[in-house]
């Protein structure tokens, strides 16, 4: 598997309980993982950028991050990293409720 990617018949996923846990193979980023396919977790990368090149990021209603009041973005493409990248789970990160039906939106689209 070069750079991170899963052949297109194993991107299904065994859905996991969320946790933002930090992203070793996204420069530290914190990372919200929603499911697991063997040795990788399927997740969705955390940001405060409202763009990333031509893509929109979904504009969350609070951020994540208890500590930072900066505004949060959930970008919108389903990455598989390695589970060895993704083992210190983010405690102080919480989710709003009014952010879950926009996760959801966005996992159904990417199934």
């Amino acid at each position: 598997m070069k750079n991170n990617k899963i052949d297109k018949e194993t991107k299904i996923y065994k859905p996991k309980k969320w946790s933002f846990r930090k992203n070793k193979a996204r420069e530290n980023h914190p990372s919200l993982v929603i499911g697991e396919n063997g040795n990788n977790y399927a997740n969705l990368g955390l940001t405060h950028s409202p763009k990333r090149g031509h893509h929109k990021n979904t504009e969350l209603s609070k951020n994540p991050n208890t500590k930072d009041k900066k505004t949060s973005y959930i970008r919108d493409d389903l990455k598989y990293d390695k589970k060895e990248n993704l083992k210190v789970i983010l405690k102080d990160y919480k989710l709003s409720s009014k952010d879950v039906d926009k996760i959801l939106k966005i996992i159904n689209k990417k199934r």
